[in-house]
């Protein structure tokens, strides 16, 4: 029999099982079982297909998303060639390769998890992806849900020695004002650009003005709090356009700030791929080589 796992704010056991079956429970205290080890695993995010080549045997996974493939995006366009199977969000193609465990995310539409969980397929839903703890619980979480907690772990280890020995680099300067800008849109708490800043030693002024989530701001507002640097993504050869493109808006041209650009599959990435997302932010912040 397959359960079905919903997972929104997930607490994993604090002991690393060695055996199936295993629980997990989510933010409403409900109890998940999984009976037995999964080995034909779907993924229909980035994120989880980028976790699941890092810590997962290729021959437990029957499908990832076709967005692994999207070097713009993906971290792992190379690796995503181990697995051949690449499947969309149509529930014939998905249950065609005959799952025992899907990921899917918060966002990912409602009305196909609703198809799958009625055909009992497991579903593992994702739910928090807002700063560098939740990144770090996915992984475990995923590593727990597929019967790799040490490789999980071993993830997550480097993840935080790698953090440290970029925070290590960082002088002791006053604190950049720094804020993103992209489209219109920018950052502020509860954002993983926020929780980049914070590792980093900068001060995003998006968030210091209380603002949360991702909205779209007033141009003024970038002339009257004059960030030092203002930071954006673009795929990698596409850099110089992108900062061409924001010296067009007249309150960035008109600023103090200096444009900070970083590539787009590190930018916004919510696997453990963020850290080099974290490391491009602080070179450029304080000129590491």
């Amino acid at each position: 029999m397959l359960f079905l796992i919903f997972l929104l704010n997930t607490v994993v056991e604090p002991e690393l099982a060695t055996s199936f079956p295993r629980q997990l429970y989510d933010n409403s205290a409900n109890t998940v079982v999984i009976t037995t080890k999964p080995k034909r695993i779907v993924s229909l995010t980035l994120a989880t297909d980028e976790i699941l080549l890092a810590i997962c045997p290729t021959k437990n996974i029957a499908a990832i998303s076709t967005m692994a493939t999207d070097s713009n995006y993906s971290n792992i366009a190379v690796q995503s060639s181990k697995i051949l199977a690449k499947t969309t969000t149509n529930i014939e193609h998905i249950l065609s390769f005959r799952p025992d465990l899907v990921f899917v995310a918060s966002y990912s539409r409602a009305e196909m998890v609703e198809l799958l969980q009625r055909t009992s397929t497991a579903v593992f839903r994702f739910a928090n992806f807002n700063n560098i703890d939740d990144i770090k619980q996915n992984i475990k979480t995923v590593g727990f849900a597929i019967g790799e907690d040490k490789q999980a772990a071993i993830v997550v280890a480097k993840m935080e020695a790698d953090i440290k020995a970029i925070q290590s680099s960082i002088p002791k300067i006053k604190p950049p004002r720094i804020m993103s800008y992209s489209s219109g849109y920018t950052a502020g708490r509860n954002t993983t650009f926020d929780a980049m800043s914070k590792l980093v030693g900068a001060i995003n002024i998006i968030a210091e003005q209380g603002i949360n989530q991702h909205v779209k701001i007033n141009n003024e507002y970038i002339l009257a709090w004059q960030p030092d640097f203002i930071i954006s993504h673009a795929h990698k050869d596409k850099f110089d356009l992108v900062t061409q493109q924001m010296l067009t808006n007249p309150a960035i041209f008109a600023s103090k700030a200096k444009i900070i650009i970083i590539e787009t599959r590190y930018f916004l990435s919510v696997s453990q791929y963020i850290v080099a997302g974290i490391r491009a932010l602080a070179q450029k912040l304080y000129n590491i080589q």
